[in-house]
């Protein structure tokens, strides 16, 4: 009895591993694998990046850092005025690094986020990723480029879909660049 039960899981080990792996390997031995079963909707960082920080919203974030700035030095407090007024570079660095770089737009995101449930609906999706954050994938995962109905959020006029369209046509500058062009 223990004999049978070792050569059926020798039996069964070399059935596992002479499975076919890949799509080619399948077909030729006549199985046919199931279609693409997960869709990921992928969208260039950049993009939103550009077209957050040229909304109207993050003007209205500018006029009241603007104002609050305004208020803190004419109550005299210095403290506070010197926090308000290096917010404005640390916005700058932020906006170069995500707008032609590939750095993280998870504080962009987050004023969409109730948005993008209906976005991958929309968009037939499972999931939504920065295209640069794909490190793997497999060959039956299907990608979707939402791109454009994220950047829509936004609202962009003609120009900024203009520079919008030009900055996807060019490699995203790497983060030892920008480190070195900022600083």
């Amino acid at each position: 009895m223990k004999a049978n039960q070792t050569a059926l899981a020798i039996f069964v080990t070399i059935c596992v591993l002479a499975m076919p792996t890949t799509q080619s390997e399948a077909q030729d031995l006549g199985i046919e694998k199931s279609e693409t079963k997960v869709h990921i909707g992928t969208f260039d960082s950049r993009a939103v990046a550009i077209a957050y920080y040229r909304s109207a919203s993050f003007n209205q974030r500018i006029e009241q850092l603007q104002a609050e700035l305004k208020q803190a030095k004419k109550d005299g407090n210095e403290g506070l005025a010197n926090k308000l007024e290096s917010k404005g570079p640390e916005w700058q660095e932020l906006a170069h690094k995500q707008g032609f770089g590939t750095w993280p737009v998870n504080n962009i995101l987050a004023r969409i986020n109730d948005r993008l449930p209906e976005i991958a609906r929309q968009a037939d999706v499972d999931v939504i990723v920065s295209k640069w954050d794909v490190a793997y994938q497999r060959h039956d995962v299907g990608f979707v480029d939402v791109t454009e109905p994220m950047v829509k959020q936004f609202d962009p006029d003609q120009a900024t879909w203009k520079v919008i369209r030009d900055i996807r046509k060019q490699n995203p500058v790497s983060n030892k660049q920008l480190e070195n062009h900022i600083d």
